[in-house]
């Protein structure tokens, strides 16, 4: 019969020891069962072979794990700007995230900013949004600085890690520009036609509006032929007015404000044709 303790033993030698071959006459003692210990020992070490050479490693790899049901990034904006003194969002999509976290990671410092929903800083600034029935996890630094700008790891606590490097650009900031005299004369009749310009990209910027005195222009009002148009590049952008018709009721101040940037006005004087 044969004694479980010594099978224990003999599989803590299995894993101290660096020959094999050793072990064979310890085990091998003519005494009985000995052959089949012997055969269990051998699977043994075959198992633990294979642990030894190819344990689990817990390295940070970049954007997908092993498994083809690990954690997941979807398709992301990696560089942001911001403007100074406004908001910034970071965003990360994270799809098959099951019951891990996600955490947002300061490069600089390897600063843990938020894990789950949760803020591990005390500067306030830093939130996570995480809108409800979806993959984002969006961190969001209010009231930015220059200091704030920089990379930014989304990191998933699966093994081994996985993680997204999103870069944060601060700009300074910006203003909205209308070329030109800032009073304008047109004839009864004529299009209204003004432009506005921002040497910043409209994500840095946010959205921009026209208002003609305290009222908000767009192409829904009744009032009629009001359209436009919106240039977009990575450092750019030109908004374009357009009032067609242009009556008395049209004379005013008209002004550019983009979300994020300062506002441009320019005064438009409609006059009865000569």
């Amino acid at each position: 019969m044969v004694c479980w303790t010594f099978v224990c033993t003999r599989m803590s030698l299995v894993s101290k020891t660096s020959s094999w071959s050793s072990l064979v006459p310890m085990v091998y003692g003519g005494q009985p069962g000995s052959m089949m210990l012997l055969a269990l020992l051998v699977v043994i070490h075959k198992a633990h072979g294979q642990y030894d050479r190819g344990g689990p490693q817990h390295d940070i790899t970049w954007g997908r794990g092993n498994s083809p049901h690990s954690a997941v990034f979807g398709p992301t904006e990696t560089n942001i700007t911001a403007v100074l003194g406004h908001q910034a969002r970071l965003p990360c999509q994270v799809m098959n995230l099951g019951l891990k976290d996600v955490s947002w990671i300061r490069q600089r410092d390897l600063h843990i900013l938020t894990v789950g929903r949760l803020t591990y800083t005390t500067d306030d600034r830093f939130k996570v949004y995480h809108p409800p029935e979806t993959e984002d996890w969006y961190l969001d630094i209010s009231s930015v600085t220059f200091r704030d700008d920089g990379i930014y790891e989304c990191q998933v606590s699966t093994s081994p890690k996985v993680s997204l490097p999103v870069a944060l650009k601060v700009l300074g900031e910006q203003e909205a520009v209308i070329p030109g005299p800032h009073e304008v004369y047109i004839q009864v009749g004529s299009t209204i036609s003004l432009q506005c310009d921002v040497t910043a990209g409209s994500k840095a910027i946010g959205p921009v509006r026209w208002y003609l005195g305290g009222r908000t222009l767009n192409y829904t009002q009744e009032r009629g032929g009001i359209s436009m148009e919106v240039e977009k590049t990575p450092t750019y952008t030109t908004s374009k007015l357009y009032v067609t018709r242009a009556t008395r009721k049209d004379s005013g101040n008209y002004t550019c404000k983009p979300k994020f940037a300062k506002s441009d006005s320019v005064t438009v004087h409609v006059v009865p044709e000569d």
